[in-house]
């Protein structure tokens, strides 16, 4: 990982070592020039061991988080890049037929040019020393079957290399790394790839039948060797293949003198050969100007879309931690809060010989950063262990296709810890600061703060710095047109003035109740009347964290000053459990008395559990969405193959390979370019997009069940919206992610239209145009139609075949899509075809199992994340450990003075189990609330509705009830110790406790 949220880690680590230090500086000189403060902080560490340990448990999340995150983009990236750097071996750039500009543009099947632009790029390489060498190679994706086995494989890549080139880099080589002599190959040998082997299970020795244009061809396997591009496998998880010399592969192909790409070597290895790509690549692009063809960095592309991967990967991570590490702060908070109580009276005693406050704030910031160089260290070791966990459950989702390798850097460690100590410092200096804020007297004799009728100045210094912040984020916002900063703008100002207000007298209750109450009203406006009143702004997935810590701070203000309704319920229910009902009230009422660290339990539990409800909630309806039964648009079975060797009637095809056509129905031809392949724009625009561009038949209209989520006035249907498409060449039908213009993030396969006039379910025609990347053609198309997300089979831009061919004569794939009679069997269907039609190269699956399998990949990612994300509750049951202990010492003499004056044990013991319970149920309860809220919110919001238009909201009770039934079963559990060691409280010793 080079990055994080855009900032490289190079820059973040130094300014992070810079911080550290500081941080180190600070402590170290108070420890030199003040000893005696350094030992006053430190001595009470060691002093509670069990109060210690759960400290540093909160203390240690923040950092956890942070190395973890680190560590998964690292592995990721490692994975990732290994996969690449293995499978381009020492081929750096591929030169290809390629006329416009985009920077994804490859060799494509079928594609060919002469062979003699080779002697072009050799005469380049002859001049340039950082070419090692130059490799043409001709590529065509066969069918081939081990007569041995009876496995065959629809699509292996047939490679045909030059055997006096290859030698420039060194000779092929086989899996035991013995060199293989291509040239000296028998007539009929080829060198297979690792993975093709497997497939086929195929040996040295063995005779694979290859189907050429349909014809069969039979070829002796001479050696196995390792996968890479130049034996066929060419991207991260696609299909192998085979080599051979290139005079054979143009002749079996019969395409003589012809070539797919011509592979270019830099100086030096695998991964030394890359720091040369810019400039080999700009200057064979100098020599090939004004032909049709360009180089392209192929293994430089590749590490870089690793590397974004990776740092994608981490920034999701970090962004969804930050609930965690939000929780953990108000943990700090919370810790210090509790030590300040503790230690009033010692407190008061140092300030009444003479200590100055800022003498109190350097204790605890020293206390606290021997709590903080501890806690960061364990959470850095145990972060990497996360990741290392989290690398295996993303090896089960997606071995298949990527080997995950779980590594880690130091420097990710570095960045990780120093980051969680700045941080804890920072807000154990906070914290300190406003615990030091004590009356001697008080103090001295540990009685409660003196409730003051107005708050003090700082409030109102506070208020007006939050007005003016806030109006200045309001002004940003607007005119930079960012939703993060007017929504943090218009946040801040109810609760800035509720602080000034306080200042004068204002009643507190009713005060912060309206000013939590505009802040909750602001963050539920309905999307459509934010805009009317505020105007459209742009926001990314930023604003779910903001979403969440606002609401949660709005709404735990609302309760902790409105918290008294519980005493009032508890008096109105008690006469159903009058023996218990003195311990219930005390379990109701000493919370309410400590509004400050009641409040920080109850934020922290609410902003786990509201994230964790709104991820599952917004999961779970659009797995319903894109899972539904119309997901399919109507097809059973997908049969695709490469463009090569076509079938000239697919039925008939079937016919001939002894297949029962009976049980079909339906059968549709789609041809498609990938989204690499096609680009796309709106008239008047400067960029095209990336963007899959398929070509449809006149059947394939007739036979879908494609819902459109809109359609141009003037057709009655939706097939009949279809049918026009596929006769008419200047039409287009485009699916529902072009008209979603928000969301998050966007990426190279991005193409959205704007001014769609939308009236229900009709539409405004608009006009888009679509370009082949290979020669520049272009074509203008009029869209009359948007699929509705619920047939997900369905993406990219759909036009007729005519209009398809005219740009793109030769189409990356072709896909038959097969209806069967009800009652049939799609599975034995989908494997009949596949074996009949392997001389045409047909991959069968059935769509229902696909898209099964896609959403249960999908599912995992998100679980992996719930499960990172509920680490958070590690902070709400450390904080519940460390409130319920200090509560069993802070009220030792209560507890003696209940017991005697009749309290059981057994209510001593409910009492405190109660009081864990309600703090927990109302975060619990406050974070569930308002993630269904904001759930509903987003789901049926304008941007959302562009694309996904939910019927109704989907809410998964089972992964909600375990979220908060897991909540609610620690917290009893953590609670469950203090309670029975306050239940045994001696009545002696406790009334004599000082």
């Amino acid at each position: 990982m080079n990055e994080v949220f855009g900032i490289p880690m190079s820059s973040l680590a130094t300014v992070l070592a810079v911080a550290f230090f500081f941080c180190l500086a600070i402590s170290g000189a108070i420890w030199v020039r003040r000893p005696i403060l350094a030992r006053i902080g430190m001595r009470n560490i060691p002093r509670r061991r069990v109060q210690t340990a759960l400290v540093i448990v909160g203390l240690m999340l923040s950092t956890l988080i942070f190395a973890a995150a680190l560590t998964t983009g690292t592995t990721l990236n490692r994975s990732i890049t290994s996969d690449v750097y293995r499978l381009s071996g020492d081929v750096d750039e591929l030169v290809v037929p390629s006329g416009g500009e985009s920077e994804f543009a490859g060799p494509s099947p079928g594609v060919t040019f002469p062979e003699d632009v080779t002697a072009t790029i050799r005469q380049v390489a002859d001049e340039e020393p950082l070419i090692d060498a130059v490799i043409p190679a001709l590529w065509q994706p066969v069918p081939a079957l081990n007569p041995r086995t009876g496995l065959s494989e629809p699509v292996v890549n047939l490679i045909g290399l030059d055997p006096t080139s290859i030698e420039s880099i060194g000779s092929l080589r086989d899996v035991d790394g013995q060199p293989i002599d291509l040239a000296g190959l028998p007539q009929d040998g080829v060198v297979l790839g690792e993975s093709t082997a497997q497939q086929l299970d195929a040996q040295v020795g063995d005779r694979l039948t290859l189907y050429v244009e349909s014809a069969t061809v039979d070829v002796n396997v001479a050696a196995i060797a390792p996968d890479w591009v130049l034996t066929g496998t060419l991207s991260t998880g696609g299909e192998s293949g085979l080599a051979m010399p290139l005079a054979r592969a143009q002749e079996l192909l019969g395409r003589p003198g012809e070539v797919s790409f011509i592979a270019v070597s830099n100086r030096g290895d695998a991964r030394g050969g890359l720091q040369h790509s810019d400039d080999v690549t700009a200057r064979l692009n100098r020599a090939l100007e004004g032909t049709p063809y360009r180089a392209i960095p192929v293994k430089q592309r590749s590490v870089e879309q690793a590397e974004q991967a990776g740092e994608s990967f981490a920034s999701f991570f970090l962004i969804f931690g930050l609930f965690s590490v939000a929780a953990g702060l108000l943990l700090i908070f919370l810790i210090f809060a509790l030590l300040a109580a503790e230690r009033k009276p010692e407190m008061g005693t140092l300030r009444a010989l003479g200590m100055k406050r800022r003498h109190l704030v350097a204790v605890f910031l020293l206390e606290g950063l021997g709590y903080n160089l501890i806690a960061a260290l364990v959470g850095a070791v145990l972060g990497v262990l996360v990741a290392f966990g989290i690398a295996g459950i993303m090896a089960q989702l997606i071995g298949e296709f990527l080997a995950i390798e779980p590594a880690w850097r130091p420097r990710d460690l570095v960045v990780a810890y120093t980051l969680g100590v700045v941080v804890t410092f920072l807000t154990v200096a906070v914290a300190a600061w406003r615990v030091s804020r004590l009356n001697i007297v008080s103090a001295v004799r540990d009685l409660p703060e003196p409730s003051l009728p107005r708050a003090g100045r700082r409030w109102l210094v506070f208020g007006v710095l939050g007005l003016l912040l806030g109006g200045l984020m309001l002004w940003g916002g607007k005119t930079a047109d960012q939703l993060f900063l007017f929504a943090f703008g218009m946040s801040l100002l109810p609760l800035s003035l509720a602080a000034i207000l306080r200042r004068f007298g204002v009643p507190p209750r009713p005060l912060y109740s309206l000013a939590s109450a505009l802040v909750l009203a602001y963050w539920l406006l309905p999307d459509s009347l934010h805009n009317r009143l505020f105007g459209r702004m742009e926001g990314d997935i930023e604003m779910f964290f903001l979403s969440g810590v606002m609401m949660v701070a709005a709404s735990t203000v609302l309760i902790v000053w409105n918290a008294d309704v519980l005493t009032l319920l508890v008096g109105a229910f008690g006469r159903s459990f009058r023996s218990w009902l003195p311990a219930v009230k005390i379990a109701v009422a000493y919370p309410l008395a400590s509004r400050g660290r009641t409040g920080l339990t109850i934020a922290m539990f609410s902003l786990i559990i509201f994230s964790l409800v709104v991820m599952s909630t917004i999961n779970a309806n659009f797995m319903a969405l894109f899972a539904s039964d119309r997901a399919g648009a109507g097809w059973e079975i997908a049969a695709s193959k490469p463009p090569t060797n076509p079938i000239p009637d697919f039925r008939q095809a079937l016919a001939d390979a002894g297949i029962d056509t009976g049980g079909i129905t339906a059968v549709g031809r789609v041809l498609q370019m990938g989204p690499f392949q096609a680009q796309a724009r709106q008239p008047g625009d400067s960029e095209w997009s990336n963007y899959p561009v398929s070509g449809i038949d006149r059947a394939f209209a007739q036979a879908s069940d494609a819902p459109l989520q809109l359609r141009a006035s003037g057709y009655d249907s939706d097939r009949a919206v279809w049918e026009a498409v596929s006769d008419d060449p200047t039409l287009a039908i485009v699916d529902a992610n072009t008209l979603q213009s928000g969301g998050f993030g966007g990426g190279p396969v991005r193409f959205t239209i704007e001014g769609v006039e939308r009236q229900g379910s009709t539409m405004q025609p608009v006009q888009i145009e679509i370009r082949s990347p290979l020669d520049n053609r272009v074509r203008q198309l009029t869209v009359i139609g948007v699929i509705d997300p619920q047939a997900s089979m369905l993406f990219g831009i759909y036009v007729s075949e005519r209009a398809f061919q005219e740009l793109f004569p030769e189409p990356a794939s072709i896909t038959y899509y097969i209806d069967v009679a009800p009652g049939a069997d799609a599975q034995a269907l989908s494997r009949q075809i596949e074996a009949g039609l392997i001389p045409y190269g047909v991959q069968g699956t059935v769509i229902a199992d696909e898209i099964a399998e896609q959403t249960s990949i999908a599912r995992g990612f998100i679980r992996l994340i719930q499960g990172f994300m509920a680490l958070g509750l590690v902070v709400g049951i450390a904080a519940l450990g460390v409130v319920s202990f200090r509560a069993v010492v802070e009220r030792r003499h209560q507890i003696g003075t209940l017991r005697a004056i009749g309290y059981r044990q057994s209510m001593v013991a409910a009492s405190f189990l109660l009081e864990s319970t309600i703090v927990t149920a109302l975060g619990v309860l406050s974070g569930l609330v308002l993630g269904l809220l904001l759930s509903r919110l987003v789901l049926f919001s304008e941007d959302f509705n562009e694309s996904f238009q939910f019927e109704s909201l989907i809410i998964p009770w089972g992964q909600i009830a375990f979220f908060a039934g897991l909540a609610l079963a620690v917290a009893l559990l953590m609670a469950y110790v203090p309670a029975r060691q306050a239940s045994r409280v001696s009545i002696v010793e406790a009334l004599r406790y000082e």
